[in-house]
């Protein structure tokens, strides 16, 4: 038997990426989670399905052609290693395009409002420390466009987990495009509370307005979230030269 699979995020169709996230929301709370999602996506790749154990191996079936054949157990730790991208979900450059209607905002969020950027993180660290599903709404709601007031789509499972794979995975490459401000966090961390979100979001507005408190909404509103960072990023970097000149 042949078979072909993806060899990472970017290859996955729009059907497969909902199926791999099933997976991933489905086992998420199993200690093997991981492997048994990888299982589960080679074999959904692959279009067969496993019908029992043999003193000879798996049998298994083909869905199209119904034919059928013998997988050797030995074989599957080199099977799986074809999916093992699956377990990097920091590196997913790929996301669910459309929700009820409502389009995704581009990958690297380059042409999402930075206001918009800055209640997604809100949400995101929220989710991070409560669990709370509505976190996740929002932050679904947020990277869909979808306009306040109105009821919007009923984010399924699949769904809200590929919002925050997708940000988490965005972060990551915002933390590489713009090293100086948003540098990983060292040593021991005071924890995130809702103060400390509301604080550090008017932190970076003061140093993009200025002060000046009329630029607020063009800040907000008109500026894409990468031109806001590389601002962010230049002053950061800036600071920490004078840091390293002046001792302060």
């Amino acid at each position: 038997m042949r078979f072909t699979v993806p060899k990472g995020w970017k290859e996955l169709t729009q059907e497969q990426l909902r199926y791999v996230l099933r997976l991933l929301w489905l086992y998420n709370d199993r200690t093997d989670g991981m492997d048994r999602a990888k299982m589960a996506a080679f074999v959904h790749f692959c279009g067969f399905e496993v019908v029992r154990r043999t003193d000879q191996g798996w049998l298994c079936r083909q869905r199209k052609s119904g034919d059928a054949f013998l997988l050797d157990p030995e074989l599957l730790p080199s099977l799986l290693e074809s999916v093992e991208w699956i377990a990097d979900t920091e590196q997913m450059n790929v996301r669910i395009e459309q929700v009820g209607g409502y389009k995704a905002v581009d990958f690297e969020l380059q042409e999402l409002p930075f206001g918009k950027y800055l209640e997604a993180e809100n949400n995101f660290q929220s989710y991070l420390q409560s669990k709370q599903e509505n976190s996740l709404s929002e932050l679904a709601r947020i990277l869909y466009l979808v306009p306040y007031g109105s009821d919007g789509p009923t984010f399924g499972e699949e769904e809200l987990l590929g919002a925050f794979l997708w940000f988490n995975a965005a972060k990551q490459l915002l933390g590489r495009m713009f090293p100086n401000f948003l540098k990983p966090a060292s040593g021991e961390q005071e924890p995130v509370t809702q103060e400390s979100l509301i604080e550090a979001t008017r932190a970076q507005i003061r140093l993009l307005t200025k002060g000046d408190v009329t630029k607020q909404k063009y800040i907000l509103e008109e500026t894409d979230t990468w031109t806001a960072m590389a601002e962010l990023d230049a002053l950061a970097k800036e600071a920490e030269e004078i840091k390293r000149k002046y001792g302060k």
